[in-house]
């Protein structure tokens, strides 16, 4: 054994580990909750709460959700503070120095932090003096250092609750417990929610991922459903004439039953139909890709087309509304439509053998229409230049039928009135002499756009489109002097010294103007092109 005497050194080793070990246990002590030993009091009140059962010492105060202070005594409340015959509880609650004092009208509510029931004093702002809305909800709740968002004249409004003052029953308020939400049902409502909730543990039994993601696509399904109900709002009148008019069918449906089981006949007979064409369904999913491919062209044109005729549309909605009257009336011939729909079943029993001819028809007629084909190609842009010209067209077959319309009144003694040819001559220098050069007022005049005599291009121009004005000042090309340039005359402009004596265009001679090209589809030149189609 050692009787020697312990070194300073040792002594202080020991004094240091053992305040070492006061200071960890102060400092979980307090960070635990624990209050700080010999520390002052801060501002301390009392509350009385009606329930609080699970209220402990050394709960959490908050403000807001910050926590502002302790619960540090819980005790049974006097007499005197019972609420109906039934016992209250006196809280003592401290606030840090920090957000005290309190307003004198601050409320005071039991809440809880978790599911297991860990239960905190909530501190909220009470009236203040103040008398309009939004002072009311902008009152702060303490006067303290941290209140640094209320104005002094917000402060000067508020009546500060002293030192160990009381926030009475009227200021403080029980948490609802779930246990009594179900105790306000009555045992009827009781048992129905508990087969539900069973009935769901069965349903939601193993799909426990799908219900996450059911939870978790919950939001953009309460969008996308806001913006159709939203459409359906502004829709409103249409969906009630659809829900009752759905009646209407449904009502017709049941009116006459034995029909309706005819119908449903005679579509268990169009399946066995079907079943007995396998080798004709079959041919017809095998064209399917083909038909999905025309269907993609023919989508892109409709959206173009309806790009297109959206105002029209827009223009037309005050006429449907106009014609709903027209429409209920035509409802009255609801009734021969029911007489008309029973003599159809003879049309259903002879299709039944003229079905399939037709279809054999139709498989017989393959060759003839790959054989059309090459023709058709030839002749789709035929008649694509006559829809481009349809207006010379259409004035070629009428011009027959006015000159041949001259008639003279009848003379005695003949059987029926006399008819004369109408006939235009055209006579000039030109026509009764031959002429070594061409003159300038012969115009080459070949492929005509559509609308060239009476367009607006003639009417601006004063005289309809040539092929070109080379003859404006013309010389013979045998003698080596040919001018290549053609020298348009416009109406208003002053020709070159060698065309027409250099005067304007006038009575003697008109303006020589040169018409445009054909659009692309025809080549985009200055003669029109047909072109095969592929």
């Amino acid at each position: 054994m050692n009787k020697q005497a312990p070194s300073l050194g040792r002594i202080l080793i020991a004094v240091g580990f053992t305040l070492s070990c006061f200071g960890l246990i102060l400092f979980l002590w307090v960070a635990f909750g624990g209050p700080i030993p010999l520390k002052a009091e801060s501002y301390r009140i009392t509350a009385y709460f009606p329930e609080a059962t699970q209220l402990a010492v050394e709960s959490d105060v908050r403000i807001g959700g910050v926590s502002v202070g302790k619960v540090k005594a819980v005790d049974l409340a006097p007499i005197d503070m019972r609420v109906n015959g039934k016992d209250t509880t006196e809280a003592e609650i401290e606030i840090d120095a920090e957000f005290a004092p309190i307003a004198t009208d601050s409320q005071a509510i039991l809440r809880q932090k978790t599911l297991l029931g860990e239960t905190f004093v909530e501190l909220t702002s009470g009236t203040s003096e103040a008398t309009d809305e939004d002072s009311l909800a902008a009152a702060p709740v303490s006067l303290g250092t941290a209140a640094a968002s209320s104005s002094d004249a917000e402060s000067k409004q508020i009546e500060a609750l002293p030192e160990g003052g009381t926030l009475g029953i009227g200021q403080t308020t029980e948490a609802g417990q779930i246990d009594e939400l179900f105790n306000a049902l009555d045992a009827e409502t009781r048992n129905s929610f508990q087969e539900w909730m069973a009935n769901s543990a069965v349903a939601i039994d193993g799909r426990a991922q799908d219900l996450n993601d059911a939870l978790g696509n919950l939001g953009p399904f309460a969008s996308d459903a806001s913006d159709v109900l939203a459409t359906l709002r502004q829709q409103r009148v249409e969906l009630k004439g659809l829900v009752r008019d759905t009646g209407t069918v449904f009502e017709a449906l049941t009116a006459d039953e034995e029909a309706l089981a005819g119908a449903i006949l005679g579509s268990n007979e169009t399946f066995e139909a079907i079943a007995s064409e396998q080798q004709a369904l079959a041919d017809t999913f095998a064209i399917l890709p083909t038909f999905q491919r025309e269907s993609r062209v023919t989508l892109r044109r409709l959206d173009e087309f309806q790009q297109d005729t959206q105002p029209l549309v827009n223009q037309l909605i005050p006429v449907a509304r106009d014609l709903s009257p027209t429409l209920a009336s035509i409802r009255k011939l609801a009734p021969n439509l029911r007489s008309l729909f029973p003599d159809l079943d003879r049309l259903r029993v002879v299709s039944q053998r003229g079905s399939p001819a037709l279809s054999s028809t139709i498989r017989g007629l393959d060759p003839v229409l790959k054989a059309l084909d090459p023709f058709l190609a030839n002749l789709t842009p035929l008649l694509s230049f006559l829809e481009y010209q349809k207006k010379t067209f259409a004035d070629f077959f009428t011009g027959p039928s006015a000159a041949l319309a001259g008639s003279l009144p009848r003379l005695n003694g003949q059987p029926a009135r006399r008819a004369f040819l109408r006939q235009t001559g055209y006579n000039s220098p030109e026509a009764a002499s031959v002429l070594r050069e061409r003159l300038d007022t012969n115009r080459g005049n070949a492929y005509l756009q559509p609308g060239a005599l009476t367009g607006r291009f003639a009417v601006k121009s004063g005289i309809f489109e040539s092929w070109d004005c080379v003859n404006t000042d013309f010389e013979n090309p045998l003698d080596g002097m040919g001018d290549p340039d053609e020298d348009p005359v416009s109406l208003g402009e002053r020709p070159p010294p060698d065309v027409n004596n250099g005067r304007k265009p006038g009575i003697t001679f008109a303006p020589c103007v040169i018409g445009g090209d054909f659009p692309s589809e025809f080549g985009g030149e200055r003669n029109p092109q047909v072109f095969q189609d592929p």
